[in-house]
């Protein structure tokens, strides 16, 4: 007589054999789980079946964005800033006077309204050091101005988005300055990424594509509202150029 060979099903009572099942049936459910997420994660589709604004961002912006367009731009305003004696971050130059550092609202009104009133100015050295003047800043013609672009007082900002003091100086300073002197004074700013900030050049990035479209300074607010919440990334410019409608 031959012996019927049995299977591993056959060598098992029915409860091991249930057990077995299930934990067949879980692991089959995992891997069609997997291959369905490594399927959107490589289309950038979402379940609705479109990308999210996240992930592609306004065609424009983010081919602009992706591509490093003004990388090169962004190299030659850093140079730029050195030349004038820039070394960190914030920088602010007032008709020339430079002002290193994230200083406070009261002492910067202080030289501004000075220069203002056409006088030299002064503030207090113990605490903030020897105020100096730059002789010959650039003409600053590729320059995009936020208050009156004929101003006779000169506002100018070399800043990196990630750098904290830089996020300092503009919640507590410049927003105020800009506010309160509007039309009295014209304000640019020039990108001065710091090279240990890894996030701080794909935002000086984001920040040219905006004013390429004529919305670098509400890219500007936004870009310092997102460090401020350590939520600078790529994801997060393109959902900002989404809010700002951009193409």
């Amino acid at each position: 007589m031959i012996e019927e060979k049995k299977g591993l099903f056959d060598l098992l009572d029915r409860k091991q054999a249930f057990v077995l099942g299930i934990v067949g049936a879980f692991l089959l459910i995992c891997t069609i789980g997997f291959f369905i997420l490594l399927a959107i994660m490589l289309t950038g589709a979402n379940f609705g079946g479109s990308a999210t604004a996240g992930s592609s961002g306004p065609k424009k912006f983010s081919a602009c964005l992706d591509t490093n367009k003004y990388a090169s731009t962004i190299d030659a305003q850093e140079q730029e800033g050195a030349q004038l004696g820039v070394q960190g971050t914030p920088a602010l130059f007032i008709n020339g006077y430079f002002i290193a550092g994230a200083y406070p609202y009261e002492a910067v009104k202080t030289v501004l309204d000075a220069v203002l009133a056409g006088k030299t100015p002064t503030w207090d050295t113990k605490t903030y050091g020897e105020l100096t003047k730059v002789a010959n800043m650039p003409s600053y013609t590729d320059a995009v101005w936020k208050g009156n672009p004929n101003a006779k007082v000169t506002l100018v900002e070399y800043a990196d988005f990630e750098c904290p003091y830089c996020v300092r100086f503009y919640t507590n300073t410049m927003k105020q300055l800009l506010a309160d002197y509007g039309n009295q004074v014209r304000f640019t700013f020039r990108n001065y990424p710091l090279s240990f900030h890894t996030n701080a050049k794909p935002a000086a990035e984001a920040y040219e594509c905006a004013v390429e479209q004529g919305k670098g300074w509400e890219m500007y607010d936004k870009l310092f509202t997102l460090s401020g919440n350590n939520q600078l990334s790529i994801d997060n410019y393109k959902k900002t150029a989404t809010e700002l409608v951009l193409k």
